[in-house]
C-alpha cells in the first residue's frame, strides 16, 4: 500500500468514525464507508459490493438511547479492506468484520464513558465563565477520538492483510469454514431484517409485510417498483383508515392540551405577547441549524446529549443575553441532562429558542419551566424518531441502495446518502422553523400527528422489508430426495425443489420468524448472527445447505 493510499485511508476513515458518532450523514453506514474505503484503496466496486453486502447484514444495527450497536463504521472499512487489499470473498470479509466490530462497540463505550466525559466537563468550566467559544471548542474536540476509534483499526487490519504471510495464513482457512461463511452471508441478513420488524412491532399492520413478500416472490418487480408499491399502500391507508380521525382532532384537542401542566400553557400565554425589544430572526435560527448538522458528536454517557445541545444553541443564546452572567446562567441551564433522538432535536430547539427569547424580555419564563418543557418533550420524540428514521426510512433507502450496489453500480450508495439526507436536512430545517413559530402549541401538535405518521409510514417500511426478505436472503437445500427417469434423462429431486414447490422463498420467511421471535425473547442480536455464521459452516460441512 502506497504512502497515498495510506492517507487516504486514513481520511475516509476517520469520516466514517465521526460519522459514527455523529450519526448525520450516515457516512459510518457500511454501504457509504466501505466505498469510501474502495474510493482510497482504487477499487471502487469491490468495495461498493462490500459495502452492499454489509449493509443488508447491518440493516438494524441502531442506537437507540445509551443502547449502543456493534459499530457499523467498522465493520464496513474492515469488509472493503479484507476484499480489496486482504483478497477475500465478501462472506468471508463480512465474517471477520462482524467480530471486529463488536471490539468496536466496546471501543465506542469507553470513549462515550471517559474521554468524552471529561471533555464534558471542562466544557462546564467554559459555560460557567461564559465562554462560548471554548464550548464550541469542546464540542469538536471530541470528534477527534471518536475519528481514531475506526481510523487506526482499520490502517492496523489494512497492514497486516497486506503482509504476504497473512494473506497466506487467511487462505489456509479450511474450505468447509470458508465456503460455509459464504453459505451463511446468504442469509445473515435476516437478522436485521427481524431487528426492524421487532422495533416497529405493529401486528396489526404485518399482512403489509407479506403483501411485500408475496408481490416479490410471484413477480419480477425491482426494489424502486417495490417502495413504489408500499407508497401506494401507504397512500391507501391514510387516506381510507387514519384520514377520517382527523375530524376528531379539533374536539379532542382542547381536552389534550388540558392534559399539559399549567406551566407550559402559562409559557404559551406568554409567548404569544411578546416584546419586541429582543427578537430572534431568520439569520439566528439558520445558524442553529448549520450548528445542528455535527449535532451529536459530543453525545456522551453521563449527560448524554448536554453539550451537543447547548452548542447549538449558542447563536441564541448570545444575542438574547449581553452580559456574560446572564450568558453564563442560560448556558448552564442548558449544560443539563437531556436526550432525543437528533432528527427530532429541531423540535426541541425551536420551542426552547422561543422561551429564552420571551425570558430574555422579562416575561415569566423561569429555568424550571424552560428545563420542564425540554424534559417533557424529549422522551415522546425519541419515541417517535427512532422508530420513524432507524426502523423505518435509513434501513428502507438503505436497502434499497443496497439491492442496486449488490453488484458494483456506485448509483446505490449515491442514492442512498442523496435520499437519507435530503430527509435529514427537511426535518432539520423545518422542525426548527415550525417549533420556534408555535412555541410551546406544538407539544399539542405533535402528539396529535406524530402517532397517524408512524403507522402510514409502517405500511411503507413492512412491505418494503417483506419484498427484501423474498428478494435477497439466500438459503439453498440441496440435499436429494429421490430420482426417476423421463424421457430416458434422470431427474433428482431436492429438498429446495420440494419447497419451492410448495411457496417459493419459503425458508427465507421462516428464518426471518424465527429471528424475530428469539429477538422478541431477548437473545442478543450478535448471538443470532454467531448461530447463523456456525449454522452455515455446518450446513456446508455435511451437505445440508451450498
Amino acid at each position: 500500500m502506497t504512502i497515498t493510499k495510506f492517507i487516504l485511508l486514513f481520511i475516509v476513515t476517520s469520516i466514517s468514525g465521526i460519522g459514527a458518532a455523529t450519526e448525520e450523514y450516515q457516512t459510518h453506514r457500511p454501504l457509504i464507508a466501505s466505498t469510501l474505503v474502495g474510493l482510497a484503496l482504487g477499487d471502487i466496486k469491490s468495495g461498493v459490493m462490500a459495502g452492499a453486502s454489509m449493509e443488508l447484514v447491518a440493516l438494524g444495527w441502531m442506537t437507540i438511547g445509551a443502547s449502543v450497536p456493534p459499530d457499523p463504521a467498522l465493520a464496513g472499512t474492515i469488509a472493503a479492506i479484507l476484499t480489496i487489499i486482504g483478497k477475500q470473498n465478501i462472506g468471508i470479509s463480512i465474517s471477520i468484520a462482524i467480530p471486529v466490530a463488536v471490539a468496536g462497540q466496546i471501543l465506542q463505550i469507553v470513549q462515550k464513558s471517559t474521554i468524552d466525559v471529561i471533555i464534558m466537563h471542562w466544557a462546564d468550566k467554559f459555560a460557567e465563565k461564559g465562554n462560548t467559544a471554548g464550548i464550541t471548542a469542546m464540542h469538536f474536540l471530541t470528534g477527534i477520538p471518536s475519528a481514531l476509534r475506526v481510523a487506526v483499526p482499520s490502517l492496523m487490519v489494512a497492514y497486516f492483510a497486506n503482509v504476504s504471510y497473512v494473506q497466506i495464513m487467511l487462505n489456509k482457512i479450511p474450505k468447509p469454514i470458508t465456503s460455509g461463511l459464504q453459505v451463511a452471508s446468504g442469509f445473515l441478513v435476516v437478522v436485521g431484517y427481524a431487528m426492524i420488524m421487532q422495533l416497529l412491532n405493529i401486528k396489526e399492520l404485518l399482512p403489509f409485510f407479506f403483501i411485500g413478500f408475496l408481490a416479490t416472490t410471484f413477480s419480477n418487480i425491482t426494489l424502486v417498483g417495490l417502495a413504489v408499491l408500499g407508497g401506494s399502500l401507504a397512500a391507501i391507508y391514510y387516506f381510507y383508515f387514519i384520514k377520517d380521525d382527523n375530524r376528531n382532532t379539533g374536539r379532542s384537542r382542547r381536552v389534550k392540551t388540558a392534559d399539559l401542566n399549567s406551566d407550559a400553557v402559562n409559557v404559551e400565554n406568554e409567548l404569544n405577547e411578546k416584546n419586541e425589544s429582543i427578537k430572534l430572526n431568520r439569520k439566528d435560527l439558520m445558524k442553529v441549524f448549520w450548528r445542528m448538522q455535527f449535532y451529536q458528536l459530543s453525545w456522551n454517557y453521563e449527560r448524554m446529549q448536554n453539550l451537543c445541545y447547548c452548542y447549538s444553541l449558542i447563536p441564541v443564546l448570545k444575542k438574547l443575553y449581553k452580559t456574560k452572567e446572564d450568558l453564563s446562567k442560560a448556558l448552564k441551564r442548558h449544560m443539563e441532562y437531556f436526550n432525543t433522538h437528533q432528527f427530532t432535536v429541531p423540535v426541541v430547539l425551536g420551542v426552547n429558542a422561543a422561551m429564552e427569547e420571551a425570558r430574555a424580555n422579562n416575561e415569566k419564563i423561569d429555568n424550571e419551566m424552560i428545563t420542564g418543557i425540554k424534559v417533557a418533550l424529549m422522551g415522546p420524540l425519541a419515541g417517535l424518531g427512532d422508530p420513524i428514521f432507524w426502523g423505518i426510512l435509513r434501513p428502507m433507502t438503505a436497502a434499497i441502495g443496497a439491492g442496486i450496489a449488490l453488484g458494483g453500480n456506485i448509483a446505490g450508495p449515491i442514492i442512498f446518502f442523496i435520499i437519507i439526507n435530503i430527509i435529514r436536512l427537511i426535518m432539520r430545517y423545518y422542525g426548527l422553523i415550525i417549533s420556534y413559530n408555535q412555541g410551546v402549541n406544538m407539544i399539542t401538535s405533535i402528539k396529535d400527528i406524530m402517532p397517524k405518521i408512524m403507522k402510514t409510514v409502517t405500511v411503507l417500511a413492512y412491505t418494503v422489508m417483506g419484498g427484501l426478505v423474498a428478494k435477497w436472503t439466500v438459503i439453498n437445500v440441496p440435499v436429494r430426495l429421490y430420482s426417476y427417469r423421463s424421457n430416458g434423462k434422470l431427474i433428482t429431486v431436492t429438498v429446495q425443489q420440494q419447497l419451492d414447490a410448495i411457496m417459493p422463498n419459503m425458508l427465507p420467511l421462516c428464518f426471518t420468524f424465527f429471528i424475530y421471535y428469539l429477538l422478541r425473547k431477548k437473545v442478543p442480536p450478535v448471538l443470532c448472527i454467531i448461530g447463523l455464521m456456525i449454522l452455515g459452516i455446518i450446513g456446508y460441512s455435511f451437505g445440508i445447505l451450498k
